[in-house]
């Protein structure tokens, strides 16, 4: 089984950096992008399972990206899991992309990484076997 390869497509430094640190840590294969447009470039270059998205960026907003994603017959079949602070997109872009897949920030974190999991199919057999491996306390 091959580590799932999941790309975060987010503008603020610290909520890209938190998100991509949570996603090594459980053992996901990750890539981030600060804009959308090269969220774009890095899914075509290499087609990750699954893409979080946040909705406001300066160049592409995130609604851009999920039409330009699902415009291409490569890419249109990639889930992606929005996280947003716009709360007033978020109803309709559960409409859209089912109640599961769009995240207010705050978000939670526990939710967040479950829905990862069940989107990917969970992180890698590294990830499960450090978790195994810990002692019980």
């Amino acid at each position: 089984m091959t580590t799932p390869h999941v790309l975060v497509v987010e503008d603020d430094p610290s909520v890209r950096g938190l998100l991509q640190t949570l996603l090594l840590a459980e053992g996901y294969d990750v890539a981030v992008a600060s804009d959308g447009l090269a969220g774009l470039v890095k899914a075509s270059s290499h087609k990750p399972e699954l893409i979080l998205l946040d909705l406001m960026m300066p160049d592409l907003g995130g609604i851009r990206v999920l039409e330009e994603l699902r415009g291409d017959p490569a890419l249109a079949d990639v889930p992606v899991i929005v996280v947003t602070g716009k709360v007033e997109a978020v109803p309709g872009l559960r409409q859209v992309l089912g109640e599961n897949s769009v995240f207010a920030k705050p978000f939670g974190v526990t939710e967040l990484l479950s829905r990862v999991a069940e989107v990917t199919g969970g992180p890698g057999p590294d990830g499960d076997l450090e978790r195994r491996e810990e002692p019980d306390r």
